[in-house]
């Protein structure tokens, strides 16, 4: 028999998957990758490899996102989660900030008032470092945002522009006048991997680009690079999933065995 303890578990995460309201599943996403400005130890699939082993995830191929019903735009659900600091390449790393927030109940993006966000990794964060954080209630629907060089602001990402893991937060182009390159309705700033078999069940790999990715990409350093190795980061927490009706006696159902 199935202790009381875990039965609760299961159906308390199972109910909040049902009430939280569901992301949709899109046409596969497209991204623009480019050559990358840092040396090739450095590169996000040599990260991948040190940390998973090589062969198991192809960063080209492997992001969520890349095929035809998969969520987009991805996002994590809770009352809590765990963060850990993988890697950080950027140029700007003593001053780029990560953080989360709440996601809004409306398509506009979140408004960054230390209300329904806060700060993960500030700059002076190393390698290595770990952070919990906790909410207010549970079923929190979440992502995470960064802040390209804190506040001095970065190219094509001046203050207050941040970069959001929901893609539809991000302007459109370099500029928000309209995109240069697929997917043409929102930029891929980062890149999201199902990482649990490799470590621990519910962990997720996020990859930050900290230029904004609408650009071209191009020679150092005039554009962006797009190379998405800025900000690498483990997450543990519950991820979405695909919307399903399913009925309260079905679900009942399920725990009387």
């Amino acid at each position: 028999m199935r202790p009381r303890h875990a039965s609760s578990v299961v159906f308390a995460a199972v109910f909040a998957a049902l009430v939280v309201p569901a992301a949709f599943a899109a046409s596969p996403v497209a991204v623009v990758f480019g050559t990358s400005w840092d040396p090739p130890a450095n590169s996000l699939q040599n990260i991948v490899n040190a940390r998973y082993g090589a062969g198991r995830i192809n960063v080209l191929t492997d992001y969520i996102g890349k095929d035809p019903g998969e969520i987009d735009p991805w996002f994590w659900v809770g009352d809590n989660f765990s963060a850990l600091l993988v890697r950080e390449v950027a140029g700007n790393a003593s001053r780029n900030i990560l953080g989360w927030y709440i996601e809004p109940e409306t398509l506009a993006p979140p408004v960054l008032d230390r209300v329904g966000d806060g700060v993960v990794f500030d700059g002076p964060a190393n390698d290595g470092s770990v952070a919990f954080v906790t909410f207010d209630r549970p079923a929190r629907k979440f992502g995470f945002y960064l802040n390209p060089n804190g506040t001095l602001g970065a190219q094509n990402a001046p203050e207050p522009e941040v970069f959001f893991t929901n893609r539809f937060y991000n302007d459109k182009g370099p500029d928000g006048s309209g995109a240069l390159h697929a997917p043409f309705d929102g930029d891929v700033q980062a890149l999201v991997y199902d990482v649990s078999a490799w470590t621990a069940p519910n962990t997720w790999l996020v990859c930050f680009e900290d230029l904004d990715s609408g650009a071209q990409p191009g020679p150092c350093c005039g554009t962006t690079d797009n190379d998405f190795n800025d900000f690498v980061f483990e997450v543990h927490a519950l991820g979405t999933t695909e919307s399903r009706v399913v009925s309260m006696g079905r679900l009942k159902a399920l725990y009387r065995r």
